[in-house]
């Protein structure tokens, strides 16, 4: 699952690749991703995407930083493929904010800090695995041969597991970066606004 970005009116330097997708060879169809990577990444204004790991932090950090830029729709819509536009004015608002967080060194000290939360996160769950583990060998001893989903443990070793599995750190699953930053300015400053599918 993932955040699709597109451009609204984006500058483009050339006209995208095509394909007729029932005539095309295997051949064709690489040749087609090929060409039309090449084209997204000389226009970054067209394109956008993120997995939904990476689309959390780069979404909170505009919500965090550029709160008094969007819209309280734009706000609540942030986190869902729902099609929510951004007007070319704000996206470049947007833009700017990001890139004078850059510029200052925020973001460089920002990743530090989510770092730090992601290897706490990460200890954390690595004593949630060694209880679920745990479980794992007291569920096979009472039913041997049957290699059971948490689900299908018996009661009350299934809401036993539900109960450990809850405590995960979920914040170890989102990782930050300055490029996924930098490239989503990019794509911010041409994309003419933008709608996020």
């Amino acid at each position: 699952m993932g955040f699709d970005i597109y451009g609204l009116a984006p500058k483009l330097k050339s006209k995208q690749p095509s394909i007729d997708w029932e005539k095309a060879t295997d051949e064709d169809k690489d040749n087609y991703f090929q060409k039309k990577h090449k084209w997204e990444q000389e226009n970054p204004g067209s394109y956008f995407r993120n997995n939904v790991w990476w689309w959390r932090p780069l979404a909170d950090l505009i919500l965090e930083e550029c709160a008094d830029l969007i819209t309280h729709e734009q706000a609540n819509e942030i986190h869902i493929n729902s099609g929510r536009r951004f007007s070319k004015g704000t996206s470049i608002a947007i833009a700017n904010r990001l890139q004078s967080l850059v510029d200052s060194g925020w973001i460089d000290k920002h990743k530090k800090e989510v770092d730090a939360r992601i290897k706490i996160a990460k200890k954390h769950n690595e004593k949630i695995e060694k209880k679920l583990d745990d479980l794992r060998v007291v569920i096979t001893k009472l039913r041997p041969n049957q290699n059971l989903a948490p689900n299908d443990y018996p009661f009350p070793y299934n809401k036993r597991w539900e109960e450990i599995h809850n405590q995960k750190d979920w914040g170890e699953s989102y990782p930050f970066n300055k490029e996924n930053v930098i490239e989503f300015i990019k794509f911010s400053k041409a994309s003419g606004g933008f709608e996020i599918c």
